[in-house]
């Protein structure tokens, strides 16, 4: 213990350094932006970085990168709540909530919220980080590709939990959704499936794509309609709104503990990132509150949960980066590649061959996490300004930033008629009250299924029992097979009473 704090204090020692700290400031202002804009999202940012960091020394280099990183997951709150876009797949979950805020005038407490929530998991997040890596990297080993299966298939079931009333088009909805994430070639066999012919299909449809056009577009369509009927109103919003709440931080206390150490563990675990966090923090969050019935429609329990989690994610994912050599996630193998570029190898050697490197780069995090909070608050009260933006002049603007994101994911015009599909689409679903929710993580969850479940046919030699042969997968499987229980029988048990009254 004494000698891991000897250890952290020369790291924050070596963070101050005016190098690093530039390092992180100009890493974390990149990621601020690079999460606020729609379709980029942090692995972008940091690939668009890679080039720059070649010259320079590991520890500056490694800490820019780690900035955009951590910024991102920030600044990806930003549209979420503002215009209900997510920035990427890992802010999905706060638009839930967020956004509904925003249009009830409260757009500056949930923007405050959000940074607060990150701040909170980031710190919890390195805490951990500095005590438990090397165990918790341990522990990591121990999900392979049975237990990533059974720990999808609970997030997938979890749909239950978040959706409406009406489950059967939840579960129609997921099976959209894993359906749209099938398409292109088979991972195995590399043998085309759901293309159609297009050669624009054979690689698969990104996960942006889906997600910025059915809630972005989607939701944007949706709410022109409702502006065109004369449903919004301007005339709420006041100063005393774009402000945070004092008292929302003592009422999401809990909920920033439990999200955050959810995110810190589930974003540990190779392949699972900070969407599959956010999912279970959201959920666990819903079942846990007083008032269930008010996630979905603005809670602040709902902005709070998911942003402490992904955070909290963010940090706990470069653990089996720098222990094991294996990333947490796609920014982080990004980042794999920029370390390998630096001539470092990361690993279990790592720690004792570079202890330098590592426990500075650590306190960068420290450093970033505090410059974050100052920065994102400065810039609360403008950011929520947008708010007052007339619809006219804002939603052009925001559909131009969206396509230029979408086409720079692979320069592909195609990507971009893919996304007004299904901006169509999403418009379409909102109008039948189909919740956006199970079908996109159908999309984004769906090929770690399938992956997750052929590696371990595969290692299993087709023998299925290999998916409850491990206690860790047998108990998760079970968990998920209450939840499905719990979707398809508790409306059944709740409608009783009321045909019972109705006969009375």
């Amino acid at each position: 213990m004494m000698e891991t704090l000897a250890l952290l204090f020369d790291g924050l020692a070596g963070a101050a350094a005016p190098q690093n700290l530039l390092a992180v400031f100009v890493g974390v202002l990149l990621g601020l932006a690079v999460g606020a804009l729609p379709a980029l999202g942090p692995a972008a940012g940091v690939a668009i970085l890679l080039p720059a960091i070649v010259n320079l020394d590991p520890t500056v280099a490694i800490a820019g990168l780690a900035g955009v990183y951590y910024g991102a997951m920030y600044g990806g709150a930003v549209t979420s709540i503002l215009i209900g876009v997510p920035g990427d797949s890992a802010a999905m979950m706060t638009v839930l909530d967020g956004y509904p805020m925003a249009k009830r005038g409260e757009a500056g407490r949930a923007l405050g919220m959000a940074v607060y929530a990150s701040f909170v998991g980031g710190l919890i997040s390195l805490v951990l980080m500095t005590f438990l890596s090397a165990w918790v990297a341990r522990a990591a080993l121990a999900f392979g590709p049975a237990e990533m299966t059974a720990l999808i298939v609970l997030a997938l079931a979890l749909v239950t939990v978040l959706g409406d009333e009406d489950a059967l088009k939840g579960f129609l909805g997921l099976g959209l959704g894993l359906w749209v994430g099938m398409i292109g070639l088979d991972p195995m066999r590399g043998i085309p499936r759901f293309t159609f012919g297009s050669l624009h299909l054979l690689e698969g449809i990104d996960f942006t794509v889906v997600v910025v056009g059915m809630y972005g577009l989607g939701q944007m369509f949706a709410a022109l309609n409702t502006t065109a009927g004369g449903g919004a109103s301007r005339t709420e919003y006041s100063m005393a709104s774009l402000m945070p709440r004092l008292s929302d931080f003592v009422v999401c206390r809990a909920t920033l503990v439990w999200s955050s150490l959810i995110g810190f563990f589930v974003g540990v675990l190779p392949g699972a990132g900070a969407t599959a966090a956010t999912v279970f923090s959201y959920a666990t969050a819903k079942r846990l509150s007083k008032t269930p019935g008010a996630f979905g429609k603005g809670a602040i329990e709902g902005v709070a949960a998911p942003e402490a989690a992904n955070n909290a994610a963010s940090y706990s994912a470069m653990i089996p980066l720098f222990t094991l050599g294996i990333p947490g996630s796609g920014t982080t193998a990004v980042m794999l590649g920029g370390l390998l570029m630096l001539g470092l190898e990361p690993g279990p050697r790592l720690f004792s061959q570079q202890p330098e490197f590592i426990w500075t780069l650590i306190g960068t995090f420290y450093v970033g996490n505090i410059a974050l909070v100052f920065l994102t608050l400065i810039l609360v009260p403008l950011l929520a300004a947008l708010v007052f933006v007339r619809t006219s002049i804002l939603f052009p603007i925001v559909v131009a930033v969206v396509f230029f994101g979408i086409y720079s994911i692979g320069y592909s015009v195609a990507d971009v008629l893919f996304c007004m599909l299904f901006g169509v689409a999403g418009y379409l679903l909102t109008r039948l009250n189909y919740p956006m929710l199970p079908i996109l993580l159908g999309v984004i969850l769906g090929p770690l299924l399938e992956r997750a479940i052929r590696r371990s046919l595969v290692i299993s030699q087709g023998d299925v029992s290999i998916f409850w042969g491990s206690t860790i997968a047998a108990i998760v499987l079970a968990c998920a097979a209450a939840l499905l229980l719990y979707g398809v029988l508790g409306p059944l048990v709740r409608s009783r009473p009321d045909k019972a009254h109705g006969h009375v």
